[in-house]
């Protein structure tokens, strides 16, 4: 069990909500701060830092669009939670 990871993850409301919305539907950056009446801004550092521990991975087909999925990692974690 990652404790750090949990701790880190409950440190901010948005980010288990984000995680949990991405587990029901892939999504661009945009329809997930729309969903959580975020800025694009807020919800772009957040999946910047959830990318960043590998919770998160960006799809992208060669164009400025990008759609987020829950890595595997997460799955691992969200048994912990």
């Amino acid at each position: 069990m990652d404790i750090e990871l949990l701790n880190w993850l409950k440190d901010s409301k948005y980010r288990i909500v984000t995680l949990k919305s991405l587990l029901a539907n892939p999504m661009l950056s945009s329809e997930i701060a729309n969903k959580l009446n975020l800025n694009r801004a807020s919800m772009s550092r957040i999946l910047r830092d959830l990318k960043s521990r590998n919770l998160v991975k960006p799809i992208s087909n060669k164009s400025r669009t990008v759609t987020y999925i829950v890595n595997d990692k997460y799955l691992q974690v969200i048994k912990e939670l």
